[in-house]
């Protein structure tokens, strides 16, 4: 009796990781048919992540401009654009 309970549970495992498999290649057909899923992927984690990266530019960009780097003053109100700019097109869409 054992036996045939784990062969159950043997066939029952193997469908089910076949069926997610399944499920992971029509996720793949799916984006592949449809790209704009591709853009609206790219452009929720350019949103998501938009902050910590302008921050990190600006902050560096003001080290390297209190070093003397004269050059590196244009970007810190470049990157607070840049995140400007990047959450109103995403309050957009």
């Amino acid at each position: 009796m054992n036996n045939i309970t784990n062969l159950i549970d043997g066939v029952k495992n193997v469908t089910a990781s076949g069926w997610d498999s399944l499920k992971t290649i029509a996720d793949f057909l799916n984006f592949i048919i449809h790209p704009s899923l591709i853009i609206q992927a790219l452009w929720n984690f350019t949103e998501t992540y938009a902050f910590w990266v302008c921050l990190l530019i600006a902050m560096l960009a003001a080290v390297f401009y209190a070093l003397g780097f004269k050059k590196f003053a244009k970007y810190i109100p470049g990157s607070m654009a840049v995140f400007t700019l990047i959450k109103m097109l995403g309050s957009a869409f």
